[in-house]
């Protein structure tokens, strides 16, 4: 029955995916600053340098930065990290009441690291890039509702912020890929369900809130198709992987 549903849905995400993203994509201007924020697909770009070569490429004349805070386990509102305070575990005002529970034990961090705000603010962001969706998934369908709405605030709160000094960043969300079935391994069909409705879930959170989103979900399923490995262990992409993710983001992003 997963598998059934698997294959109905992936046509339809798709091409909504397309149809959504034909005309909203964003300019870049010269002397931008991008930051990248998420968690593990996003992190794993510093092993892999496809997606900056692919910008720097394509906008020589630039004079881009781009920074990677993205870490393991974030979620839009949950920023753990051993350096911050208690409060600073959470990225904005009110995402403690957000995130799922099981992340709201007190865990007694100590030390000045800087907020996710104080961080984007220092580096005077203009683009924020955000990959979500992975960790929160594995919750299913049970806790989507409650993601949606972590994921509302985190959008609104970015949008309300002026890292740059002078306006609103600019802003994508970037959903996360599918598994690739892995013999021995796993086979994906449940996880892929579960990312199916999170994909569409941050789909309409996106749209309610005027932000350009990203499907890559449903082209990693076609690049999965010629049998080659595009992951290390049916989630985490491995070199090639990245290598197809990075052009695909530059168009899907930058047009």
């Amino acid at each position: 029955m997963i598998v059934q549903l698997f294959r109905m849905f992936v046509p339809l995400v798709f091409s909504c995916a397309i149809a959504a993203n034909v005309h909203a994509t964003l300019e870049l201007k010269k002397g931008d600053r991008i930051s990248l924020v998420g968690a593990g697909m996003g992190s794993r770009m510093v092993h892999y340098g496809h997606f900056e070569t692919e910008l720097y490429l394509r906008f020589p004349a630039l004079d881009l930065t781009i920074r990677n805070l993205c870490d393991e386990g974030n979620t839009p509102g949950f920023r753990p990290h051993p350096g911050r305070g208690q409060n600073g575990q959470y990225a904005f005002p009110g995402a403690k009441e957000l995130i799922h529970k099981k992340l709201q034990a007190s865990s007694g961090p100590k030390g000045h690291f800087e907020t996710p705000d104080q961080w984007l603010t220092r580096l005077e962001t203009d683009v924020v890039l955000a990959f979500f969706g992975f960790n929160s998934s594995f919750d299913g369908k049970r806790e989507l509702g409650r993601f949606k709405k972590e994921l509302d605030a985190f959008l609104k709160h970015t949008l309300s912020q002026k890292y740059n000094g002078k306006s609103a960043p600019k802003l994508a969300l970037i959903s996360p890929t599918a598994l690739q079935p892995m013999p021995g391994v796993t086979s994906g069909s449940r996880q892929n369900a579960n990312l199916i409705l999170y994909v569409e879930g941050m789909r309409q959170v996106a749209k309610q809130n005027k932000v350009l989103f990203v499907d890559a979900f449903s082209p990693s399923n076609a690049w999965y198709a010629d049998g080659k490995p595009h992951t290390v262990d049916g989630a985490l992409l491995n070199d090639l992987g990245y290598r197809k993710l990075a052009p695909f983001l530059g168009d899907s992003i930058f047009g």
